[in-house]
């Protein structure tokens, strides 16, 4: 028989196939099995055209938003937090990601001295170091459009009484995290510091598919301030924070792994009001940084890989606090994401503007308390990514969707 022949049988009895399922596509929708087949009719398509199959890629975040409220309070040697955070993510496809988290905590520690002070602007000298646990709570919700994330953001961000009776709609994910971090800081007169690490264990849900992601997060960060004039001032700092996560089906299967690193680097200055309002309008940023996450992949549905990721398995599995590294990257692993993971590269301006205010006494023991108020805008400026057969391509698709 002709190979053009066989070519034109093939295609008929794809598309006979793709009628079939599009009719019961409505039912299946829910389960996500209709996408997943008609995925495979897509690939199969596509290899009797003689095409390069390569699988749709993910969506890149192009633009995000994040809100963060913090309250701390000291007693005696008490340390109490409290605080939210809403994430607003902007992806290439058109669809967007809210991300609402509330936060909690409480520990111990020691001061000495005392300040009042606001943004940069510093009276006094206090020196500080505490101990914390940590935890929070958090839901995720993927909407396909941008009126509807704007429409869930004013529902979230309006007090409870004012929200009446309707029903926030249900989340796709939801996740709890636990965990410690140690934090140093000092600040004298016009000079501030604070130095801060944080590790943190999160399991989150997918609603919808039924995967589990165990994370270990491990965060540190580095911030100085200076002074100059009045409430003018100065700043800058330093943020490196490592991801190690492993996704699990519903029968606890492994399915991925991800390792992500990000490096952020920020710098910018501290204003008096009506001359940050003149600065804010001439579209000039007060605080600017970069931040630049790598994404490691393997699949773990490979033998081979599996085996490979043996040790990060484990560790995923029993989380415990450890000194040294948060999760084992052995060399046979290392050399496995070397030749069969995938790697994404992103690149993000970030434009940051905070304030706030905070005071307090301590000899030893003290009393005092703060509050923080910051907004974060990423703006994406450079996407590549790897695949596992080592072809490098520059995600063209995601910067056209900034």
């Amino acid at each position: 028989m002709p190979r053009g022949q066989s070519t034109i049988e093939y295609l008929a009895l794809v598309l006979l196939a793709v009628a079939v399922l599009a009719a019961g596509a409505a039912g299946l929708h829910a389960t996500g099995i209709a996408e997943a087949l008609i995925g495979q009719i897509r690939v199969a398509i596509c290899r009797a055209g003689g095409d390069d199959c390569r699988t749709p890629p993910e969506p890149c975040v192009v633009a995000a938003t994040t809100t963060l409220d913090d309250l701390t309070a000291r007693v005696a040697i008490l340390r109490l937090r409290g605080g939210r955070t809403l994430v607003r993510e902007r992806r290439s496809d058109g669809s967007e990601r809210v991300t609402l988290v509330t936060r909690g905590g409480g520990g111990a520690g020691l001061g000495l001295g005392a300040d009042v002070g606001a943004g940069t602007w510093v009276l006094g000298g206090r020196l500080d170091a505490a101990l914390e646990a940590r935890g929070g709570r958090g839901r995720i919700w993927t909407l396909s459009s941008h009126g509807q994330a704007t429409a869930l953001v004013r529902a979230l961000t309006r007090p409870p009484a004012r929200r009446g009776r309707r029903a926030l709609a249900p989340p796709d994910s939801t996740f709890g995290d636990r965990g410690l971090a140690t934090s140093v800081s000092g600040a004298l007169e016009r000079v501030g510091l604070s130095l801060e690490a944080e590790d943190l264990f999160t399991t989150r849900v997918d609603r919808r598919t039924g995967e589990r992601t165990l994370v270990i997060r491990r965060r540190t960060d580095a911030l100085g301030s200076l002074g100059v004039v009045g409430p003018a001032g100065a700043e800058g700092g330093a943020r490196r924070d490592e991801r190690a996560a492993l996704v699990v089906d519903r029968g606890g299967r492994p399915v991925r792994l991800l390792l992500t690193a990000t490096r952020r680097v920020q710098g910018g200055l501290q204003l008096p009001g009506p001359l940050r309002a003149l600065v804010a309008r001439s579209g000039l940023p007060l605080r600017h940084g970069r931040v630049v996450e790598t994404e490691r992949r393997l699949d773990l549905a490979d033998p081979v890989n599996l085996a490979a990721a043996r040790a990060f398995v484990r560790a995923l599995g029993d989380p415990g606090l450890r000194v040294g590294p948060a999760v084992v990257v052995t060399a046979a692993l290392r050399r496995r994401l070397d030749t069969a993971g995938e790697t994404r590269l992103r690149l993000y301006d970030l434009d940051v503007r905070h304030g706030g205010a905070h005071g307090g006494l301590d000899l030893g023991i003290g009393i005092g308390g703060g509050y923080e108020h910051a907004v974060e805008h990423l703006r994406l400026v450079g996407a590549t990514e790897r695949d596992g057969a080592g072809r490098w391509r520059e995600r063209d698709d995601c910067l056209l969707g900034v």
